[in-house]
């Protein structure tokens, strides 16, 4: 029997419904408040995540343990100001240090008294048929884990950014989840209302050896 045969990846039940996730409101001349939600996105793999206000714009820093994690996260952070500001983000990556500057649009805060996740939760599910794929190193490795992931979908069910919540222990499962997490199309269960333009689900992904 090939090695092929014999593992099994699965997707676990019971992923939780997208959340509605709504930043809070504090007072527009705050710089940062249209990010005040992504302390509770920030990627398993970011050593540390702060932001502070510098000549009325929002600069967050970001430092990471290794490059794929620090472009998770830049990417995360990127779509969310778009989201938040309605303009593009400045970034600045620093690869020697594994880091990243991310500065927000001018006038930004203005916007901070609307919701960073619009609407209310969304009954997300995930397409058929769909599995992630084991990658052939870590199969030669013996290697086996559950990476915990949280997805940034947009209106239309497509994944706009992946972060990593909880690592499964290599970097090579967290990598290959999260590469397959994002080529997927998330479907409305229920399809009353409208669909808001972002919202988060955690999706748990589990590679496991069978003998």
């Amino acid at each position: 029997m090939g090695i092929g045969a014999r593992i099994i990846p699965l997707l676990l039940a019971g992923m939780l419904p997208a959340a509605a996730v709504l930043a809070a409101t504090p007072g527009a001349e705050t710089a940062c408040s249209p990010l005040a939600a992504v302390t509770g996105l920030r990627d398993a793999g970011v050593t540390s995540l702060s932001m502070q206000p510098s000549d009325g714009r929002c600069v967050v820093e970001v430092i990471a343990a290794d490059g794929k994690a620090l472009r998770r996260q830049q990417q995360l952070l990127v779509v969310l100001v778009q989201q938040a500001c309605a303009a593009p983000a400045e970034v600045t990556v620093d690869e020697a240090r594994v880091s990243l500057q991310l500065r927000l649009p001018k006038h930004c805060a203005a916007r901070s008294s609307r919701d960073l996740f619009a609407g209310e939760g969304v009954p997300w599910t995930l397409p058929r048929g769909k599995l992630p794929r084991y990658p052939r190193e870590a199969m030669e490795q013996g290697l086996s884990g559950r990476s915990l992931l949280k997805a940034l979908i947009d209106a239309q069910g497509t994944v706009a950014a992946v972060v990593v919540e909880r690592s499964s222990g290599h970097a090579l499962l967290d990598e290959a989840a999260v590469d397959e997490l994002r080529g997927w199309r998330f479907i409305r269960t229920d399809t009353k209302g409208t669909a808001p333009e972002l919202s988060i689900a955690r999706v748990p992904m589990r590679y496991e050896l069978v003998e």
